[in-house]
């Protein structure tokens, strides 16, 4: 594809800032984000990057991989690509993986080969011009099979650790810091090898590994140590690795910053944003919201209505508002007759159908888009009660 962008150099700064110059034909691997525009990056120079192997499951757990590509990217100055959302729902065609690997497929390996149009580019999720104000971030729009024949010319820095047996951290302490090491000794000792291992956590030559509670220097996974200085093109989180719920950092500048760079540069897309807004004015203020999963999720089946019920009561929500928003996979709202009866009056995405007519996607798209919709409603809520067993809610 080919569109008229104007001409960046990378590697052309001025006053720190990449020069942007004349208005260009732009071949769409050219293109990137960068200090809130949409450029064409040329340079005689490589520009350096940093790409990961997203995870399996939902947006939730796909944004944590996401998210902790954008801190280290920062961290290592180097250019950011990001992958496009993969539907929850649907089944990849994966029999080719089971042909190659002869295993159950890890939950990245189900998104590998989705056809294009069967994915949603992440622009449409997140805001990446406000995102390029941090750093260059690349947008790829389909496959990681794509991706990786796409970029096979530069020259690769595979990493790829397992957070079951091991942490990172910003820097590996020295041997004398006995402080820094008995924190990190007190946070190994916790992990436990789960029995049996989820086929989405079999990653990274798992079957290596004997025993998580063995602190040893190969469970301390240094970002200054091991990738600081990598000179290869590009630097890539394999197998879904970056799928990591903690990072530990001894230095409080980089804590707080890794928060200020989230918080401030990472939004979601502008038509999510507009819907969301749409439907919190129809809802009007204040409003208590709530998230139930309960189809598609192992542990949902052991919590009942009391379990939210408790929290509201908890939290006087009834006090409030009697406005109660519930984002939800349960058809059957029936189910939610309790809520009614304690005197709630409750709201269910179909009461706004108006504001989620998405044009040009298939149906588990369409759900998932609707997930990233309701999540920034449920965000703006006076008070929120969410499934704790779910990353929707986190």
């Amino acid at each position: 594809m080919l569109t008229f962008l104007y001409n960046v150099s990378l590697n052309t700064r001025i006053k720190g800032k990449p020069f942007i110059n004349r208005k260009i034909l732009c071949l769409s691997e050219q293109e990137v984000y960068i200090d809130g525009q949409l450029v064409c990056e040329t340079g005689v120079q490589r520009v350096k990057y940093l790409s990961y192997n997203p995870s399996g499951g939902g947006w939730n757990n796909q944004r944590l991989a996401f998210e902790n590509a954008v801190v280290l990217a920062k961290l290592l100055n180097r250019t950011l690509i990001v992958h496009p959302l993969a539907p929850h729902q649907q089944d990849a065609q994966k029999s080719e993986w089971y042909d190659k690997t002869g295993r159950t497929p890890a939950g990245y390996f189900k998104r590998d080969v989705y056809p294009r149009d069967k994915l949603l580019p992440l622009s449409k999720v997140i805001d990446l011009k406000v995102l390029s104000k941090l750093l260059p971030v690349k947008d790829f729009p389909s496959n990681h099979v794509e991706f990786v024949d796409k970029y096979k010319h530069l020259t690769w820095g595979r990493v790829c650790h397992n957070e079951l047996v091991g942490i990172w951290v910003d820097a590996i302490p020295g041997k004398t810091d006995e402080e820094k090491w008995k924190l990190i000794r007190r946070v190994l000792t916790k992990k436990r090898l789960p029995s049996p291992i989820p086929s989405w956590k079999q990653i990274c030559e798992l079957k290596q590994i004997t025993d998580g509670s063995n602190v040893s220097s190969d469970s301390v996974w240094g970002i200054k140590d091991e990738l600081s200085n990598r000179t290869e093109d590009m630097l890539y989180f394999a197998e879904g690795s970056l799928y990591n719920r903690h990072f530990h950092f001894f230095d409080k500048k980089t804590v707080l910053n890794a928060h200020k760079w989230t918080m401030r540069f990472i939004h979601f897309a502008s038509d999510i944003r507009k819907r969301g807004m749409n439907v919190l004015e129809a809802i009007g203020r204040p409003f208590n919201a709530m998230h139930v999963r309960r189809t598609d999720h192992y542990g949902s089946v052991l919590f009942k209505q009391s379990f939210w019920s408790k929290h509201l009561k908890a939290r006087k929500a009834l006090h409030l508002t009697k406005t109660l928003y519930i984002a939800t996979d349960e058809k059957n709202q029936t189910w939610f007759r309790p809520f009614r009866e304690a005197g709630y009056r409750l709201l269910f995405a179909e009461d706004f159908d108006e504001h989620f007519q998405f044009q040009g996607i298939d149906r588990p798209l369409f759900e998932d888009k609707l997930g990233l919709c309701e999540q920034f409603i449920c965000a703006h809520a006076d008070i929120f009660v969410g499934s704790s067993y779910s990353s929707f809610s986190v």
